[in-house]
Formats: structure tokens, C-alpha cells, sequence
């Protein structure tokens, strides 16, 4: 069945300074496994907590602004429309450029 989310009606997931995570899609919204799709919005200059993604890959795609983030121990440039994908166990963290940063994040749920 097609969906259409409206951006007022979006669910925050977590916030603190200078950063939002709100959740597009989930397994709650279709009551069943389901990707997991979430917005990263950061502010100028600041800085996500540090993640382990679990049994999945994830994408994560920069739809504004620029940054970079630490995966393991590289670092990885950020530009608007590019996508980073990484895998299982990847240790991680975000960091906002001058204009901040706008991150689409997806993974599918472990079976």
C-alpha cells in the first residue's frame, strides 16, 4: 500500500544539542520487519554520538549541507548527494560542516 508522510507528523527519535533524528519509516508505522529510514539534521559545527550498527549494512545519504564522518579509524569527506555505506560492526560518528549537515539514514531489520 502506498504512504505518504507529511513532514509535521514525522516522529522525533532522539535529539540533543545541535543535532535531531527523526524516524521516516520504521517497524511500528507498518506493524511489521521493515527498513528503518531516519533524518539526521545537524547543526553547523556539530558533532553525532558514536554508533555501532549492529548485523546490517547501512547507507547513509547526504541530502544538504557537508561534514565528514569516522568510521572505525578513517574519515570519510561528506558532500550533498553522497552516499556512504558501511558495513556490520562499523563503529561510527557524524560531524556537521559550516552549513550543517542533513543525513538520510537506511538499514533493513536483522531477520
Amino acid at each position: 500500500m502506498a504512504m505518504i508522510r507529511e513532514v509535521e507528523n514525522l516522529e522525533v527519535h532522539r535529539e540533543e544539542h545541535g543535532w535531531v533524528e527523526t524516524t521516516l519509516a520504521d517497524s511500528t508505522l507498518f506493524g511489521h520487519a521493515a527498513m528503518v529510514a531516519r533524518r539526521w539534521s545537524l547543526e553547523p559545527g556539530a558533532r553525532s554520538p558514536s554508533f555501532v550498527h549492529g548485523e546490517q549494512e547501512q547507507m547513509l545519504y547526504v541530502i544538504a549541507g557537508s561534514g565528514r564522518a569516522r568510521v572505525n579509524s578513517e574519515h570519510y569527506a561528506l558532500m550533498q548527494e553522497n552516499l556512504l555505506w558501511m558495513e556490520p560492526g562499523d563503529r561510527y560518528h557524524l560531524e556537521a560542516g559550516e552549513q550543517g549537515l542533513e543525513i538520510l539514514v537506511g538499514f533493513a531489520p536483522g531477520e
